[in-house]
């Protein structure tokens, strides 16, 4: 019968790169495609959808939490792909640095039966640590004025993905402490260490150079969200963090728009568009070279 399922239901498990920090998020993509000849109902309860972690030894790595819900209840029509996410990260310690095999398993309540999708393996490496800076949570409205803040801290950390590198932070209560999230922010050079800096109201400011030109400003909320992003270009000098009036602010450089910024204040996507301060020079332009025209061929 398990082989007359999978042959009627395909389950497979996609992670978005296969190589993580410790504790960054991993995002779990499940689909499900149908070919029994009839609709499938899945998420009538919590645990329809499954997840098993083990390290490359074999040794399952128990869960630091219930197991992820899956919630809502949804139906897949015959002929259909159905998709599900999951982040998985928070359910998990996965600290040490090795390889894990990742086993997902979709339970058909109609059936009575389950099915496997094929194990996704994939590799936790420790990030090269670049800055750190504890800091006081700001106090919430109703907390008595004399109660101690809570601790928290900010880690920026670097990592090689295919030659390539990338700049994270970590949100933490410390060394030793709750992981309150690990995100990626944007690409990074290796010739310049990035800048940052914490506001009054616990937020992460960073200033980080992306390529030979360019610049990506980030500002992370103590929760570890991504509240504001913006690009800048090297124009007669470079983009830096600066106080103004008590923020943090970036001054030099040309700041362009994009469809990534955060907030964003474009519609429609499009081109990068320059924003040009008053004070700085018009950049210049990029001149293609003439592509030479063919003579044309006389009668003969």
């Amino acid at each position: 019968m398990a082989t007359s399922v999978q042959a009627q239901v395909k389950v497979t498990v996609e992670l978005g790169k296969n190589r993580f920090l410790p504790r960054e998020s991993l995002l779990a993509k499940i689909k499900i495609v149908n070919f029994s000849g009839q609709t499938l109902v899945f998420g009538e309860d919590d645990h329809w959808l499954q997840f098993q972690i083990e390290t490359e030894a074999g040794e399952e790595i128990t869960p630091i939490a219930d197991p992820p819900p899956v919630k809502g209840r949804f139906t897949v029509e015959s002929s259909i792909r159905a998709t599900k996410e999951v982040d998985i990260a928070p359910y998990y310690a996965l600290e040490q640095a090795g390889r894990y095999t990742l086993t997902t398993t979709v339970i058909i309540r109609q059936w009575g039966k389950q099915l496997t999708a094929k194990p996704v393996k994939f590799d936790v490496t420790n990030g090269t640590v670049l800055w750190e800076q504890a800091f006081g949570l700001p106090l919430k409205k109703g907390d008595p004025p004399g109660e101690p803040r809570q601790i928290r801290r900010y880690v920026l950390q670097q990592a090689k993905h295919l030659k390539a590198m990338s700049l994270y932070v970590r949100v933490d209560d410390g060394l030793g402490g709750r992981v309150h999230r690990v995100l990626p922010v944007c690409a990074m050079v290796s010739f310049n260490t990035p800048k940052a800096q914490v506001d009054p109201r616990g937020n992460l400011h960073v200033l980080c150079q992306t390529g030979g030109r360019k610049y990506n400003y980030s500002v992370i909320d103590p929760d570890g969200k991504i509240n504001v992003r913006r690009h800048y270009l090297i124009a007669a000098n470079r983009p830096r963090l600066a106080f103004k009036d008590g923020e943090i602010i970036v001054v030099g450089g040309f700041k362009i728009t994009r469809p990534d910024d955060l907030p964003s204040n474009k519609k429609n996507g499009g081109e990068p568009k320059l924003i040009l301060p008053d004070n700085e020079p018009r950049p210049i332009p990029n001149i293609r070279p003439p592509v030479p025209v063919p003579a044309k061929r006389t009668g003969g």
